[in-house]
């Protein structure tokens, strides 16, 4: 028996429209955050995101995304599960 072919989501709402791929800590923010750049460009940064995700949180770091939209976490948290320690440790700054 086949396993289910589950449609990639938005790690943030949760829908399958478009996606296009998220910097969870934006890359332009690196300095302030103390992380080298080449850290934070790679896949244990990125998330899928819908259009409108990816343009709302623009250069939001994640703690911030998510004081605007909490109801957004627990569905990322499930599905972003390759996140490194360093981004993860940054969601709940």
């Amino acid at each position: 028996m086949r396993g289910k072919n589950k449609k990639p989501v938005c790690a943030y709402c949760g829908t399958d429209g478009k996606l296009t791929i998220d910097h969870v800590i934006p890359i332009s923010r690196w300095r302030e955050f103390g992380i080298k750049r080449r850290v934070l460009n790679n896949k244990s940064n990125q998330v899928l995101a819908c259009v409108k995700c990816n343009q709302e949180k623009a250069d939001k770091p994640p703690y911030q995304w998510f004081d605007l939209h909490p109801e957004y976490k627990p569905h990322f948290l499930n599905h972003a599960k390759f996140l490194s320690d360093t981004v993860r440790s940054l969601i709940n700054s």
